[in-house]
């Protein structure tokens, strides 16, 4: 089974059409964890008439922190599929992927990250400091810490369940959980492959991603993969020890 994750704020304007294009791109069964953090979200009076006519909606309310991080942890640990896939609902992700990071997961890798910043990949939105900064972020961990993508950071990913059940999870600010994910699986030496895939800006609404304390969140992360580099590598015995990762892992 596959699990799809979605965290909300107020979107109303998106969410239906969002789940709609999960129907026709999910081509195995599936469900969907729907999260949200506050019981005034306007996304939730159309969540709840749609959840009424479709039994693989599911309605969550964050419980570990308000934000994107602890709605997505949230889902995880709710998630009852062998696959966890990542999407926003705002319809900026290619969800006609899907089929291919399937095809790619477990049978060639452990994570499918999409990637805006490699050969194939764009991003059609306005040059500006929210545009540049994964990019370059991206750019320094692939050549620095040898991190298999040039796009760590974007959430769009599809995960092996079992890549989220081998450590601890502790992100509460912004979307760096997936920088946590992603910085963990490298230095634990998960298979992570990237995929091409064109990023458009949203339609309806407005972001609500602060870049300042992002970077703050993100930091700890970047480190933490550096400690897996083309120059040294802590051993892994002691990285496992230290992000209390399970004693016996199933990685490749």
């Amino acid at each position: 089974m596959l699990s799809i994750v979605i965290p909300v704020y107020n979107e109303e304007e998106d969410i239906a059409e969002t789940l709609s294009a999960l129907r026709e791109n999910a081509p195995v069964p599936h469900e969907i964890l729907v999260v949200y953090d506050s019981d005034e979200d306007s996304t939730l009076p159309v969540l709840r008439r749609l959840s009424a006519q479709d039994p693989t909606l599911r309605i969550l309310k964050n419980s570990i922190s308000p934000g994107p991080s602890g709605a997505l942890r949230t889902g995880f640990s709710s998630a009852k599929g062998s696959k966890i896939l990542v999407t926003m609902a705002d319809r900026c992700d290619d969800l006609s992927q899907i089929p291919q990071f399937l095809s790619l997961v477990p049978a060639q890798a452990d994570i499918a990250c999409p990637s805006r910043y490699c050969p194939g990949g764009a991003q059609i939105l306005p040059p500006s400091l929210k545009a540049w900064a994964p990019r370059t972020a991206g750019k320094l961990l692939r050549h620095l810490a040898g991190v298999p993508t040039y796009d760590p950071t974007n959430s769009f990913k599809l995960y092996s369940a079992r890549v989220l059940r081998d450590f601890p999870l502790s992100s509460t600010v912004s979307f760096s959980v997936t920088l946590e994910i992603v910085a963990k699986s490298h230095c634990l030496g998960y298979r992570i492959v990237e995929i091409p895939t064109v990023w458009r800006d949203r339609r309806h609404g407005k972001t609500h991603f602060r870049l300042g304390p992002a970077l703050v969140a993100y930091l700890p992360w970047f480190c933490l993969a550096l400690l897996r580099n083309r120059l040294f590598q802590v051993p892994a015995a002691w990285l496992r020890y230290f992000l209390k990762a399970s004693p016996v892992s199933e990685t490749a």
